[in-house]
Order: structure tokens, then C-alpha cells, then sequence
């Protein structure tokens, strides 16, 4: 072989293990400094632990609330080094978080009387179901509500898309999914896996389908709605359903596993937007904690048990109640092709804490869940002994 292939071929080896060496640098952690927007040693070392696996280019906006001391802490990864940022009125997807904005849109329904919470969805919606109801009982407002329908996580044809445009995408798999292939799938093809109200299993589908029932009872889009009863009330001005260009500035660019860029579209969720459809910023999601601690009208309504799933863990109207060795807390946690998120809270000691990532739900299925990382985070603080009611 040619003396000068050689050197060529061993010049390329010596640059790709120069690469690898200084691509596996031990990641450097945050540095410890005292002002209102770090960390202490402790959760310094916790976020240590779970951002060694997360990609170049990870962000997380992180909320600690205690009492009415609001504390907002920005971090980004950036190639061996972690480092604070400001980004908490930055948006990112929210994923299933919608589903306890969708709970509270329901409990404002019910509080102002407008809808009873136990009326069955045929009376509802304007096509006939294959199947609404099983051993005599029908699907209410209340089991779409509680993951209790029957129904399966969501509808069996999501991955056969006939749209060559826009092929099925499982970073992004609802985003052809329109309202008339749901009623297609309700009308003809729809099983009940269960009695209603008597199995919790988790349910995408349950919340597209209620989210979709909130707009007929209202006559207003989804975003309009959600607008109305708890965006403009408490003054979340950067979460939303739509883009418009400053809306597109502000969102974190997510991430897919590997690093590479996830382009978040504005028309996924088409059917599934009340499922998994909101953006939203560490700074409004606070506000929205501290309604849901405060608050004593339809917030709260939208905590009170509605199915006792065993000793530790309860249902309401999304929000899920976690119960052991005497204490306890509400929280909800939401993932996407590019994003995932996590919010726990304690009414009754006025704590809570936000996470939002642009860390690809394809990473946290691996086992480094902003999920885990939410509750490590959230563990010393304050729990109460008594449950919602």
C-alpha cells in the first residue's frame, strides 16, 4: 500500500480518537454560587446525575416554589460544561401536563353548572358510537376524566396514514390525526377494553376525545377556551396551542435522542390537542401552581378524588393524587418526540416545583426521566399527612 495512504488513513485515526477523547470530557458541573437563581449543593449534584445522559444543547427551566417565594433556575448543556441561563419565560411542549389544563377547563364547566359531570358522551357527540358503553354502563365526562373510559391509550389506526404528505411520525404520531379520522375510528372501529369506571388505564385517546367534547359544549376552539378559564385569569401570556412569529421565537429548540434538532409543529395534536397540545414557560406554569395550591373554586374542584385506584394513588379530573408512608402529593409529568416536563405540588404546605426540558421523550424512555429527576428534586421538601377529598 502506498506509504502516503497509510499516513492518510492513520492521520484520520488519530483525529477520530482525538475527537472521542475530548467528546467523553467528564461533564463539569454547575458551579456553586450563592443568588436567587442557583441551586444548592445538593440539587446541583442531583441534576449532575441525570444531565450526563442528556444531549449537547439540553435545557432545563425549573420552577421551585415554596410558599410565595418563587425561585427560577435556567441551566443548559453545553458541549462538557453545565451552565445557568436565564429562560423562564422561554416555552417549551408541555405534553401530557395539557391533560390537568384540560381537567381544570371541565371543573369550570361543572362549577358553574354548565355540564354535569356524569353525562354520558353519546348525549354529546354528534355521530354514533360503535360502542359507548359495556355491561350497562356508559362513558361519562367523569371516566374520559380519570382514565377510566375503557378505552385504549389511543385509537388503532394512528399509524396508518394514508397522507403520503406527511407520513406517521412517531416523534410527532398525532399530527395527521384530524378530527374526522377520530369520528371514523369512534363510528366504526372503537372497542371498550373495560366496564367504564372501573379500570384506570392511562389514556391519550380519553383526553383527545374530552378535549374535543369541551369544544362542542362551549362552541369555542380549544385555545379559546383554555384562554378564558385559566390563561387570561391568572396572566399566562406565553401558553398557547398556535404559533404566531413570537410564540415560534420563544420556544426552546427540542431535541430528538441523539441531539439533533426537533421541530415542533403547530398543527400536531389535531385531534389530541387536549391531550398533549400546550406550550408553556416555567414563569406561567408557577401561576398556574399557585392557583391550583390556592385557588378554592374550580382549581380545586379539579383535585377532589374521583376514583380511588388503590392506597396510594387517586384520580380526579386529570390531576392524580400519590399517597405513601402517610404523605402526599399531586403531580402530573408529560413527554413528546422533543420535550418532557414534570409539576408536583402540596397544597396544604404551599410547595411545588416545575420542570420543563427540551429532553426527548426517546431519552427519558431509557431510564433518565426528567419524571425521576422532578421527584428527586422535589423529595426534601414538605409533604402533608391529609389527602383532597
Amino acid at each position: 500500500m502506498n506509504i502516503k495512504i497509510v499516513l492518510y488513513i492513520l492521520s484520520i485515526v488519530v483525529s477520530v480518537l482525538s475527537c472521542s477523547i475530548l467528546n467523553s470530557k467528564e461533564l463539569v458541573k454547575l458551579p456553586i454560587v450563592n443568588n436567587e437563581n442557583s441551586l444548592d449543593s445538593t440539587q446541583a449534584d442531583i441534576i449532575y446525575k441525570y444531565a450526563q445522559h442528556y444531549p449537547n444543547g439540553t435545557q432545563l427551566s425549573i420552577c421551585i416554589l415554596t410558599d410565595d417565594k418563587e425561585k427560577y433556575v435556567g441551566i443548559e448543556r453545553r458541549n462538557d460544561s453545565l451552565l445557568y441561563i436565564d429562560n423562564s419565560n422561554r416555552t417549551f411542549e408541555i405534553g401530557s401536563i395539557t391533560k390537568c389544563f384540560t381537567g381544570i377547563m371541565l371543573a369550570k364547566l361543572v362549577y358553574d353548572g354548565k355540564v354535569n359531570p356524569n353525562e354520558p358522551i353519546k348525549n354529546i357527540l354528534p355521530i354514533e358510537l360503535k360502542q359507548s358503553s359495556l355491561n350497562g354502563v356508559e362513558i361519562t365526562l367523569t371516566h374520559l376524566a380519570n382514565h377510566t373510559s375503557g378505552l385504549p391509550f389511543e385509537p388503532n389506526d394512528v399509524k396508518y396514514n394514508n397522507n403520503l404528505n406527511t407520513p406517521y411520525d412517531p416523534y410527532d404520531p398525532y399530527r395527521t390525526y384530524d378530527v374526522e379520522r377520530l369520528y371514523n375510528y369512534l363510528a366504526n372501529d372503537m372497542k371498550l377494553q373495560s366496564t367504564p369506571g372501573e379500570v384506570r388505564k392511562y389514556s391519550n385517546l380519553d383526553f383527545g376525545l374530552l378535549g374535543h367534547i369541551l369544544t362542542l359544549i362551549t362552541g369555542k376552539s380549544y385555545e379559546e377556551f383554555l384562554f378564558e378559564t385559566i390563561c387570561n385569569p391568572l396572566g399566562m401570556k406565553n401558553t398557547f396551542i398556535k404559533f404566531n412569529d413570537e410564540r415560534k421565537r420563544s420556544l426552546v429548540q427540542g431535541r430528538k435522542e441523539n441531539g439533533q434538532p426537533f421541530d415542533c409543529d403547530e398543527i400536531q395534536n389535531n385531534a389530541f390537542i387536549g391531550a398533549s397540545g400546550i406550550k408553556s414557560s416555567a414563569r406561567d406554569l408557577s401561576k398556574y401552581l399557585k392557583a391550583n395550591i390556592y385557588d378554592t373554586t374550580y382549581f380545586y374542584l379539579a383535585q377532589k378524588t374521583t376514583k380511588v385506584n388503590d392506597e396510594h394513588f387517586t384520580g380526579s379530573l386529570a390531576w392524580e393524587t400519590y399517597s405513601e408512608k402517610g404523605k402526599h402529593h399531586v403531580g402530573a409529568f408529560g413527554s413528546t418526540g422533543g420535550y418532557t416536563s414534570g409539576i408536583i405540588f402540596e397544597r396544604n404546605e404551599r410547595v411545588g416545583i416545575v420542570i420543563l426540558s427540551n429532553v426527548s421523550a426517546y431519552t427519558a424512555s431509557k431510564g433518565n426521566t426528567i419524571e425521576d429527576l422532578c421527584k428527586e428534586l422535589y423529595g426534601p421538601m414538605p409533604f402533608a399527612s391529609e389527602t383532597i377529598k
